[in-house]
């Protein structure tokens, strides 16, 4: 099962400068997202808290829609779905 996963611009140096990187065989987010930190060490620990938790600035959505109002990190991946991370941006 492949899903791909959308790298924002500034995690891309974790990814070899990839935008979009895909994975196999992960049955709901948090599987995909562990793939990934195995794939790419670096950014695993960019997405991650101390706890195994992702950092509360990284938003994810699947297919568009926020994790967090579905089942979070146990939300379920099928083939062909698109995870996006997004990390939250603060200015003024």
């Amino acid at each position: 099962m492949a899903t791909k996963i959308k790298i924002p611009t500034p995690l891309r140096r974790h990814t070899n400068g990839q935008a979009t990187v895909e994975v196999n065989a992960a049955t709901n987010v948090r599987g995909t997202l562990d793939t990934l930190a195995a794939q790419y060490p670096t950014i695993g620990e960019r997405l991650y808290d101390g706890q195994g938790q992702v950092k509360s600035h990284i938003n994810i959505f699947l297919n568009n829609e926020d994790i967090r109002f579905l089942n979070g990190l146990d939300t379920h991946v099928r083939d062909g779905d698109t995870v996006v991370l997004l990390p939250a941006l603060a200015g003024g």
